[in-house]
């Protein structure tokens, strides 16, 4: 039987802290597993902040590594060490094939069907933007100033203009905006949140490691600038819940810092991590964290969520009788303003 001497770059295991190990040699290359474990090693940025010993991880893998016999083998390794850092956000994909190895589970605290039947309907529903089923809707400003999206703009600017431009007009004191949906879109969202800035406003933290200790870090600190024709001045009420995560909480974190929001709901998915791939193999690639999400005054929103200004509970029993106790408590609020 074959042996070797193998030295991993950064994988300085345990036992071979000193000197290399004799191994045995593997079957299948695992050269995939080595460019893994050094880019969350390199780049991940919330080592320190959770106590994760990366190292003692990779350990324990690589001796599974080592023993896997073909690519399939070391793809469940893989997936089962980056399954130790409890981030939902991380995957494997090759193709249309993709591959969560943490999942988390995310109760909503909403139900389109009783905002559309229940709430919408009953208050001058101006319906969908064109193209998309649940895209962006909202209801007559004079009878009630609500918008939801699961789209952030530019998809939806116009129809989010014209609704902005309406509220001004009117002279409404509070609007109700609603990411329960957890909108998706090629932006963070300051396009959306410009519409109600006055002047900028300092946005969250890009926290993202600027050293190899797992300390060491780069803070981007971006501010939220006026965007839009118009901007809306008045109390933001913004619904969120467990179910707005990735996209929509890194919004949540820019807008939390304007002094005419009031965040209502349940607390984030505290799942903020933006991803680099790295390469598996000729097929599979992987997305592991790069950078995190602080708010502006270091809260880490990783694994913890934003908490809303007024937690509101939302069950199931609540829908089945046709009440959205979120979107009543907001509507409670708006009649504090006027």
């Amino acid at each position: 039987m074959k042996y070797m001497y193998f030295t991993f770059p950064v994988l300085v295991f345990l036992g071979c802290l000193h000197s290399p190990q004799a191994i045995e040699e593997p079957a299948t290359d695992i050269q995939g597993f080595i460019n893994i474990f050094e880019a969350c090693e390199n780049k991940c940025p919330y080592f320190a902040h959770k106590g994760t010993d990366w190292k003692e991880i990779g350990a324990h893998y690589y001796l599974m590594a080592v023993q896997c016999e073909t690519q399939d083998e070391l793809l469940e390794v893989i997936a089962e060490m980056l399954a130790e850092l409890n981030d939902p956000a991380i995957h494997l994909f090759k193709y249309d094939d993709l591959v969560y190895p943490y999942t988390r589970e995310y109760e909503t605290n909403y139900d389109m069907d009783v905002l559309i039947d229940h709430y919408l309907e009953q208050n001058g529903w101006a319906g969908w933007e064109e193209g998309y089923s649940n895209g962006f809707g909202w209801c007559d400003p004079s009878v009630l100033p609500y918008a939801f999206m699961d789209t952030i703009p530019g998809l939806i600017a116009d129809s989010l203009d014209a609704f902005v431009a309406e509220c001004i007009e009117l002279d409404v004191p509070a609007v109700i905006l609603d990411i329960r949906m957890n909108p998706v879109g090629a932006q963070r969202g300051e396009g959306l949140m410009g519409r109600f800035a006055d002047k900028p406003y300092p946005g969250a933290i890009y926290r993202s490691r600027s050293g190899p200790e797992y300390d060491q870090y780069h803070d981007l600190r971006p501010a939220v600038y006026s965007a839009g024709p118009s901007q809306y001045t008045g109390t933001v009420i913004l619904l969120v819940g467990e179910n707005c995560r990735n996209m929509s909480e890194n919004m949540t974190a820019n807008f939390i810092n304007f002094p005419n929001l009031v965040l209502v709901g349940d607390t984030t998915g505290g799942s903020v991590s933006a991803l680099s791939g790295v390469k598996v193999n000729d097929y599979w690639y992987a997305k592991v964290p790069s950078t995190t999400i602080l708010t502006y005054d270091k809260h880490w929103i990783e694994g913890a969520g934003i908490p809303p200004d007024f937690y509101i509970e939302a069950t199931e029993t609540d829908f089945a009788a046709g009440i959205d106790p979120v979107l009543d408590y907001a509507i409670e609020m708006l009649e504090e303003y006027r």
